[in-house]
């Protein structure tokens, strides 16, 4: 079952300029249109980065083929925030450990890969000997939110809830503090929600199955 459809940026701009009391000012409202946007999408882009974002999370599995040395990220991948790498490989997912270092391109194992790089495009270590499924597992980047009828990508009531908080402080209303209370509150327990979960750097190696992916570097545990 696809997600509910997240409210339009027009259907957003209308709510918040009703909440700011200008939802009758006729023309008045139509001129603050795109502070209201800006508010909008300046909400979202605060919260993009806070996690990853359920919604936004995204998988792609492609074939490489022999001596397929470089692939194409996703059209719609962060590139900083590539979540996991794996190949298939003797009937499991073997996950890739990010970082290919000077050693480790001396070395051609002629085997399946065990490593990846982030450049311009996602190198992968060693070279395919074989086709191999890779499965790419990101987070999306936003979608277009400049025209009425764009769709948020995130939860609608979240970048509705910190645009309002912005909004009420920037017009300097009476109630501004209440809203501004309720975004940090918002933004707390999101961080909470997320704390401690895996979040895969060149840091971080890490491998799907038994681990005997990382000992075939060089024939034995490193």
């Amino acid at each position: 079952m696809a997600l509910p459809l997240k409210k339009t940026l027009g259907q957003l701009r209308a709510d918040l300029q009703r909440r700011l009391g200008f939802g009758q000012s006729g023309n008045a409202g139509i001129v603050n249109s795109p502070i209201m946007d800006s508010f909008l999408q300046d909400a979202q882009e605060q919260l993009y980065p806070v996690c990853d974002w359920r919604e936004l999370c995204a998988v792609e599995e492609r074939d490489v083929g022999v001596a397929q040395q470089y692939m194409d990220y996703p059209a719609d991948c962060n590139v900083e925030r590539i979540q996991r790498i794996a190949v298939w490989d003797g009937g499991e997912w073997q996950q890739l450990e990010e970082g290919i270092s000077l050693e480790q391109r001396s070395v051609d194992l002629g085997n399946s890969p065990l490593a990846y790089e982030r450049r311009d495009q996602i190198e992968l270590w060693p070279v395919p000997n074989a086709i191999y499924q890779v499965r790419i597992e990101y987070v999306r980047t936003l979608g277009r939110f400049t025209d009425s009828n764009d769709r948020c990508s995130l939860p609608d009531r979240d970048v509705f809830l910190v645009a309002l908080s912005n909004a009420k402080a920037h017009y300097k209303q009476q109630d501004a503090a209440n809203y501004q209370a309720q975004a940090d509150a918002l933004l707390v327990r999101l961080k909470a929600m997320h704390r401690g979960k895996t979040v895969f750097t060149k840091s971080t190696p890490g491998y799907c199955g038994s681990g005997t992916a990382k000992d075939r570097y060089y024939g034995y545990p490193r």
